[in-house]
């Protein structure tokens, strides 16, 4: 056995991360020499010698540490000086752009950065305009700007560059980590969000007209002060929009604003990335919205998710397909490993160093790591300090390595009468300014700067397809629905206006605190019962109930009796239950306490098919089967005569104003669970009855149409076992039927559990109704029990 060390230490640039360069070299020294890598896949043989040239000028101390030299490379044979043309020629490798300042001072740092970020776009302007017209090839092809990365140091040169890339119509691309709440366009959403919270407010109405997303004029801002009815206007849309956000979500009011904006936002020069975020923003809004308190609860949540935005955050730009045609921006650290066609580094040659200001740094000092804190400015940390300096211009100058040897056929490289420049990694490496002008694979521009650059023309990739037509017919009844949107169709709540999501899984059941029942109901059912907590009723509380039976574990609860607490580790699960639909912490004990005798009585009450629900193993059962099945077009007045026959919703004479229902039928089943080769679908119910014997129940049962649910769930299970199971399923023999147990009933003695088995003739009516006709159902069985063979 052998341990194999491979590594460059020329590009050992992350000691900030803990990175210790000082252990590789010390095991370098005590390791067997293995042969060097000496071949160069990346660069052109050119690139290749013209950074040998520069790095005879640094000689030994271009690395400023004992033990790091520059090791020349030989051409793999992969790339040709030829594969990169400027006006028919061999391109130079490296070009050194020389910026001067009036009287040949240095230019401070801001202004230095000004100017190398000019001459960076002047020259990325010029070579995209000589690719468009065909004297600057890269391989058999114009130079495009994807071919281009700028590497910088820090996120402030990278906005520098990108925007200045903007101003001229070249697309640029921050490439690397960024926080989608760091964005400008999640300062634009927090800036109306805060206008339509408050439509009146004059301030607020301006400052989101003024964004991005809505690019109002600023005329017409103005003269909202002179015109009222401008004013009014605005305001109303405003309004408009609230309600839509009342009635849709966040979501519905970015998409809303996204189309009506669409056409402006893609002429931007970044207006996919724009268009992108904001969607990415609307639909993360969208989702808080189900746990914020309104409006202004999720303003509180997006302002904490922008104050605490971080790039490594979950919520990460979306990568898009356009981002790799533009010009790549990235800074150097993050650009170790990679390569890119053409290579400019426009602030490399500008002094960034800073003083440290930090009360301790870690240095080597004989072979070992040392850390040092200022207790006083005394010698000692005035000597760690200076070594640190020195170590840190040593990993400066590894970091100026990586930077120059990512380009795979041309470097640019700004230098000049820059702030700081000789202290720079770089100023060694240029040597003698004559000497580099004379080298073949090396130009000196010192041309005069272009102070005014034309916006590169839009270049149009091919013309658009023309726009299909429409030769299908679109369904008008075409619709996603559910037993819930079907119940209310008749309550005013047209299915047509109902939400195409899943409802919640006690949607179905009564929001109040009494379940009216049929005038049939006998009086003595109705006796008074013990008064109920209004808390712990409705809907909201038979979610909890829902997702409780969810989660526990059946078995733990097999040897539960009445008047005992939950079993180990149970209670928690019933608190969380409770906590996620919203309850207050001071209502969560009071709630286990509600919610215990009501999951023990669910799972330990016999069923009608022996046994009980905790007895019943992992694999013998699944919890919250979502199902979709297809409708085909399917006559109201057809279905309604095949239910009434069968005594389901008997009192039903329509949908709503459909006459025909057509689309997906979508739910989940509670529970779904197989005992002795015979599958049951589950149903829990929390209501709240006048009574739970078997004959309240039916009544109940017709009551609230669940009769019509369970069937529904029948057919959905019915065709899925089908499809499963194929020639070896028999409705007859393997379906045992529904259990609908109503929790807040079950005493063990039969109450409380409604039990039932559809015939095989509706079902399969049904099921033949849904399928589009007899022919149509015998070519969906035919197809189900051939895909299961």
């Amino acid at each position: 056995p052998a341990l194999f060390l491979i590594g460059d230490p020329k590009q050992a640039i992350y000691g900030f991360r803990g990175g210790d360069i000082h252990t590789y070299l010390k095991a370098k020294q005590a390791a067997r020499p293995a042969p060097p890598l000496d071949q160069n896949f990346r660069s052109r043989p050119s690139v290749l010698r013209a950074l040998q040239a520069l790095y005879d000028n640094g000689g030994d101390d271009a690395f400023l540490e004992a033990g790091i030299g520059f090791e020349p490379v030989r051409p793999g044979g992969v790339r040709t000086d030829e594969d990169y043309l400027r006006d028919g020629a061999a391109a130079p490798a490296l070009t050194l752009r020389v910026l001067r300042n009036e009287g040949d001072k240095a230019m401070s740092a801001d202004a230095s950065r000004a100017a190398a970020t000019q001459a960076c776009v002047a020259a990325i302007h010029q070579t995209l305009l000589d690719a468009r017209a065909g004297t600057a090839v890269l391989r058999g092809r114009p130079v495009q700007p994807g071919d281009i990365a700028v590497l910088v140091r820090s996120h402030r040169e990278a906005t520098l560059v990108q925007r200045a890339l903007a101003a001229v119509g070249i697309p640029a691309v921050a490439a690397g980590k960024q926080s989608l709440f760091s964005t400008s366009e999640a300062r634009d959403l927090r800036a109306l969000l805060l206008a339509l919270l408050q439509p009146a407010d004059e301030g607020r109405l301006r400052a989101a007209l003024a964004t991005v997303l809505l690019g109002e004029r600023a005329s017409a801002i103005a003269n909202m002060e002179r015109e009222g009815d401008l004013q009014r206007a605005f305001q109303a849309q405003l309004l408009h929009w609230r309600e839509r956000w009342q009635r849709g979500g966040p979501f519905a009011v970015v998409a809303d604003v996204c189309a009506a904006q669409g056409e402006r936002l893609l002429a931007l020069i970044d207006g996919e990335r724009r268009l992108t975020n904001y969607l990415q923003l609307g639909e993360l809004l969208q989702e808080a919205s189900a746990q914020a308190l309104g409006m202004h609860g999720l303003l509180d949540w997006l302002q904490g998710q922008m104050a605490n935005a971080d790039q490594n955050d979950e919520q990460q730009l979306l990568r898009l397909e356009s981002d790799a045609r533009r010009v790549q921006i990235i800074t150097l650290h993050k650009s170790k490993g990679l390569e890119y066609p053409l290579v400019y580094l426009p602030f490399v040659g500008i002094f960034g160093g800073a003083s440290n200001n930090a009360g301790h740094c870690t240095v080597h000092v004989d072979g070992e790591r040392q850390l040092h804190w200022k207790l006083d400015d005394d010698a000692a940390w005035k000597a760690a300090n200076g070594q640190r300096e020195r170590e840190q211009r040593a990993e400066d100058a590894r970091l100026l390595y990586v930077g120059l040897t990512r380009a795979e056929h041309a470097l640019w490289i700004a230098i000049g009468d820059l702030a700081g420049l000789g202290k720079t990694c770089l100023a060694p490496l240029l040597g003698d300014l004559q000497v580099l002008h004379a080298h073949p694979d090396v130009r000196i521009d010192d041309s005069e700067p272009v102070l005014r650059l034309p916006q590169l023309p839009v270049e149009q990739e091919g013309e658009l397809p023309a726009v299909r037509s429409l030769t299908r017919r679109v369904p008008h009844d075409w619709w996603v629905y559910s037993f819930t949107q079907l119940a209310h169709a008749d309550g005013g709540n047209d299915v047509e206006a109902a939400a195409t999501e899943l409802p919640a899984p006690a949607a179905d059941e009564p929001a109040g605190a009494e379940l009216p029942l049929e005038p049939a109901v006998p009086e003595p059912a109705a006796a008074d019962a013990a008064p109920l907590d209004p808390r712990f009723m409705g809907s909201r509380f038979g979610n909890v109930l829902h997702e409780a039976l969810e989660n526990v574990d059946f078995a733990s609860w097999g040897g539960w009796t009445a008047d005992q607490p939950a079993p180990e580790g149970q209670a928690e699960l019933l608190r969380k239950a409770l906590h996620d639909e919203g309850y207050a912490d001071e209502d969560l004990d009071d709630g286990v306490a509600v919610l215990v005798p009501l999951v023990g009585h669910t799972l330990t009450v016999a069923l009608p098919e022996g046994g009980a629900l905790h007895s019943l193993g992992e694999g013998e059962r699944r919890a919250e089967i979502e199902f979709h099945f297809a409708i085909e077009p399917t006559a109201v007045p057809a279905l309604l005569q095949l239910l009434h026959a069968h005594g389901i919703s008997s009192a039903r004479r329509g949908f709503g104003l459909r006459r025909r229902l057509e689309g997906l039928m979508t739910g989940k089943i509670d529970l779904t669970y197989v005992r002795d080769g015979r599958w049951y679908v589950l149903d829990y119910k929390s209501n709240r009855l006048p009574g739970y014997s078997p004959d309240l129940l039916q009544i109940a049962m017709r009551h609230s149409e669940y009769d019509l649910q369970a069937l529904i769930y029948t057919v959905a299970l019915h065709r899925w076992l089908r499809f499963r199971l194929g020639r070896s399923y028999d409705y007859a023999r393997d379906m045992g039927g529904i259990r609908y147990l109503f929790c807040r009933g079950l005493d063990g003695n039969g109450n409380g559990v409604h039990v039932d088995r559809f015939a095989p003739a509706l079902v399969d009516g049904l099921d033949a109704l849904f399928a589009g006709g007899d022919t149509a159902h015998a070519d969906l069985v035919a197809r189900a029990l051939g895909a299961s063979a």
